[in-house]
C-alpha cells in the first residue's frame, strides 16, 4: 500500500449500514424509494422483459428480444433494492431478489459464465465484440452481489458472482482468450475493486488494474472508430497519461472511480494526478451550474470546453451520478471540500432531477431550458428522443435503478474517518455531508472503545442550522471535521476551528453528549457563467444553499427566457408546505417584454413588472407541461 499518495491520506468513506436517516429531506426520498420507486422500477422491468430475459428462454421471433444491457438493468435494481433492505425490510422485495438470483443460478455456465444475451441471443459470439456490454454486465452483476451479500449476510449471490470473476480472469489474464483485451464500456474495474474490498481477494483488485493498465495501449483496440473518436471509450492514451475529459460520460466516471480506487489501494501517484487533472477539465471547463455533464446527446458525451447549451443540455442523470462516485473517492484520498461539494451538486439537483416527486417516474436527459411546444415538434418530427415529461421506463433505462441506489445508499455520502490531520496527531472524523441521522464511526486506532456515535439535527437543505450529538462511552481526543460548503461565505461553528481546504478542523478531547452547533447561512445568491460560456452571457443562475433554482411556467406563465432580473432585485425564501412535496420558493420582482404583432421591429422594448417565483431544478416537471429555465437574464 503506498504511503506518499497525498498529503491527507488515509480516510475511509463509513458504510451506509452506519449511517441511519432519521428525518428529513433524505429520510422522505429513501422511504418513496421502499415504497414507489422499487416496485415501480420491478414492473416496468418486468413488462419489457429484462427479468425475463435471466430465464434464458427468449427465442427468435418473440417479443421483448433481450438487449445487451438487459442483465446491469436488473442488477442495479436488485443493488438499489438491498440497500433499502437493509433499513427497511420488505418480505415482498427480498422475495423477488431471492428469485432472480434463481435464475442467475440456474443460468449460469459451468465455468462461471452468466450473460442474458449472449446466451440466448448469439450463444457462439461470446467475448468476441469490445463495442457490446458483456464486461459491463459482469460489472453490474458484482457490484449487486456485493450489496446485497453486505445488505443480508447471504453468501449465494456473492459466491456465484466470485466464480464469474474467476472466469473472466481466466480469458482476460491467464488464457487472453477473448477478442479484446478491455471493456467497450467501463465498469467491471469499478466493481473489482468492490469485490476486492469485500472479500480481501487481492486477485481482483490485480485483475481491475489489469484493465485500467491496458486501456489505451493498442490502437488495435479502437472498435468505436466508424461513429467516433478513440476518446469516445477513453482509449486515447494510457489512463495515466490521460489530461482531459474525454469521450461518453458515464463510461468516463466509472473508468476513474475505479481508477481513483486503484490509486488509493497501490498508492500509484501517477493515476491519481491522472484523475485530478481530469477532474479539474470536467468541473472547470464542462459541467454545467446544477453539476449535469455531457453537453452532447452524440455520444452521450463531453462536447469542447465552455459548449454549455441549456435547452440542447443531454446531462443524463447516470452521468451525474458517474461525476459524484469520482468525487467521493477523490474526497477518501485527499479530504478537499471541493470533492464533497460537488457530491452535494449532483444529490440535489443534477441527479436528483432525474426522478419525479412520487418516486415512479423519470428522466434520462436533464435540459436548464425548456419549451414543450418545440419539444413536441421535434419528437413528432423524429428529431429529438426527449419526453415533455419523466416518464415510467426508457428502452434504455439505465437511470432509473441508478438513482435508486445512489438515493438507497445515501447514507454512505455522509462521514469518513482517517489516520491523523498531520498537524496534531489525532484520528479524523470527517463529516462530508449534512442530514437528519445518526452514525456510528469507529475511530482509527480504536479510540473511544468501539465507536463514537453523532446524531445530526437538521433541516438541511432548506436551513443552514446543523447541530451534531457526540455520543461515546468515555472521553476520546479527536479532530471532527466539517465540510464549510463553497456556496457558504461566512460559516459559524461553536468550538475554535482551523479552515483547510473547505473542512472546519476541531481538535479537542470530546465526551458524552458534547454538541457542535453549525449554521451555514443560505443568502440567495445570483451565479454567472464564465465568459466563454456563450448561451449564459448576460444571464444569472439562482441559487440557495446547496440547491439550484429555476422558474416554471406554472408559476410565470411563457415566456420565460425574457424575463429581466433588475439590478438591485432582492429575494425572498419563503418555506411553502403545499407546493411540491413542500419546498423553499424564491419570490423576486422582475420585468418582462410586452409582446408585439409582427416577427421583428425597431428596438423599443416595453416592459411589464411580475413577481416571479423560483422553485428548486430538482422538482421542475412535477406539474402541468410548461415552459422552465435554469439561467435568467440580468439587468447591469
Amino acid at each position: 500500500m503506498g504511503e506518499n499518495i497525498c498529503k491527507k491520506v488515509s480516510s475511509r468513506m463509513v458504510p451506509y449500514r452506519d449511517v441511519k436517516i432519521t428525518e428529513g429531506f433524505w429520510k422522505k426520498w429513501q422511504d418513496a424509494a421502499a415504497t414507489d420507486t422499487i416496485p415501480a422500477i420491478y414492473e416496468q422491468f418486468s413488462k419489457t422483459g429484462r427479468f425475463n430475459a435471466l430465464t434464458h428462454k427468449w427465442r427468435a421471433n418473440e417479443p421483448n428480444k433481450p438487449h445487451i444491457f438487459y442483465d446491469s438493468d436488473a442488477a442495479k435494481w436488485i443493488e438499489g433494492a438491498a440497500y433499502s433492505l437493509y433499513f427497511k425490510p420488505c418480505d415482498e422485495t427480498a422475495g423477488r431478489i431471492e428469485a432472480l438470483i434463481d435464475l442467475i443460478e440456474t443460468g449460469i455456465t459451468p465455468e462461471g459464465y452468466f450473460n442474458s444475451y449472449y446466451q440466448t441471443v448469439e450463444p457462439h459470439e461470446r467475448w468476441t465484440r469490445r463495442e457490446n456490454h458483456e464486461l459491463y454486465c459482469a460489472g453490474h452483476l458484482i457490484e449487486a452481489a456485493v450489496a446485497y451479500y453486505e445488505a443480508t449476510g447471504k453468501r449465494r449471490f456473492l459466491d456465484l458472482m466470485i466464480r464469474y470473476a474467476e472466469y473472466i480472469y481466466k480469458i482476460f489474464v491467464a488464457d487472453k482468450s477473448a477478442a479484446f483485451m478491455t471493456p467497450g464500456h467501463e465498469e467491471i474495474e469499478l466493481a473489482l475493486m468492490r469485490l476486492w474490498q469485500c472479500t480481501g481477494d487481492r486477485k481482483w483488485l490485480d485483475l481491475s488494474l489489469h484493465f485500467i493498465n491496458l486501456r489505451g495501449t493498442d490502437p488495435a483496440e479502437h472498435c468505436f472508430n466508424h461513429w467516433f473518436s478513440p476518446g469516445y471509450a477513453q482509449d486515447q492514451a494510457p489512463v495515466a497519461e490521460q489530461a482531459t475529459a474525454e469521450g461518453h460520460v458515464v463510461r468516463f466516471g466509472y473508468l476513474f472511480s475505479a481508477v481513483a480506487d486503484a490509486a488509493r489501494e497501490t498508492g500509484d501517484i501517477k493515476l491519481l494526478e491522472a484523475c485530478r487533472r481530469v477532474w479539474r477539465d470536467v468541473t472547470g471547463k464542462k459541467m454545467y451550474v446544477t453539476g449535469g455533464v455531457g453537453n452532447m446527446k452524440h455520444g452521450e458525451a463531453f462536447g469542447p470546453a465552455y459548449f454549455l447549451p441549456n435547452y440542447e443540455a443531454y446531462t443524463e442523470t447516470c452521468a451525474s451520478i458517474a461525476l459524484a462516485f469520482l468525487g467521493r473517492r477523490l474526497s477518501e484520498i485527499d479530504p478537499a471540500g471541493e470533492y464533497a461539494d460537488n457530491c452535494e451538486l449532483q444529490f440535489f439537483n443534477g441527479a436528483l432531477a432525474g426522478l419525479s416527486l412520487d418516486g415512479r417516474c423519470f428522466f434520462y436527459e436533464n435540459p436548464l431550458s425548456f419549451r414543450p411546444s418545440d419539444q413536441h415538434f421535434f419528437n413528432a418530427n423524429r428529431a429529438s428522443g426527449r419526453p415533455a415529461q419523466r416518464v415510467e421506463v426508457f428502452s434504455c433505462s439505465c437511470c432509473p435503478p441508478n438513482i435508486l441506489r445512489m438515493i438507497t445508499a445515501a447514507g454512505e455520502w455522509m462521514y469518513s474517518s482517517g489516520g491523523n490531520d498531520g498537524k496534531n496527531g489525532l484520528p479524523v472524523i470527517y463529516v462530508h455531508q449534512y442530514a437528519q441521522s445518526e452514525a456510528c464511526v469507529v475511530l482509527a486506532g480504536g479510540a473511544a472503545g468501539t465507536g463514537v456515535t453523532l446524531t445530526q439535527e437538521t433541516k438541511y437543505p432548506w436551513d443552514g442550522k446543523i447541530m451534531i450529538t457526540v455520543g461515546a462511552k468515555g472521553a476520546f481526543s479527536a479532530v471532527i471535521a466539517l465540510r464549510a460548503p463553497g456556496w457558504c461565505d461566512s460559516p459559524k461553528v461553536n468550538f475554535d476551528a482551523e479552515v483547510t481546504d473547505g473542512y472546519l478542523y476541531i481538535a479537542r478531547e470530546w465526551k458524552n453528549g458534547d454538541q457542535i452547533i453549525l449554521d451555514l447561512p443560505m443568502d440567495v445568491r445570483e451565479l454567472e457563467a464564465n465568459p466563454y460560456v456563450s448561451q449564459d452571457a448576460g444571464r444569472v443562475a439562482l441559487s440557495r444553499g446547496p440547491l439550484i433554482y429555476c422558474v416554471e411556467g406554472a408559476d410565470n406563465g411563457d415566456r420565460l427566457e425574457d424575463l429581466l432580473i433588475t439590478k438591485k432585485a432582492s429575494f425572498e425564501a419563503i418555506w411553502d408546505e403545499n407546493l411540491l412535496g413542500g419546498v423553499c420558493k424564491l419570490r423576486f420582482t422582475a420585468l418582462r417584454r410586452k409582446p408585439f404583432d409582427g416577427l421583428y421591429r425597431k428596438w423599443a422594448p416595453e416592459y411589464e413588472e411580475v413577481t416571479a417565483i423560483a422553485i428548486p431544478y430538482y422538482a421542475w416537471g412535477n406539474r402541468e407541461e410548461g415552459e422552465m429555465a435554469v439561467w435568467l437574464r440580468k439587468s447591469v
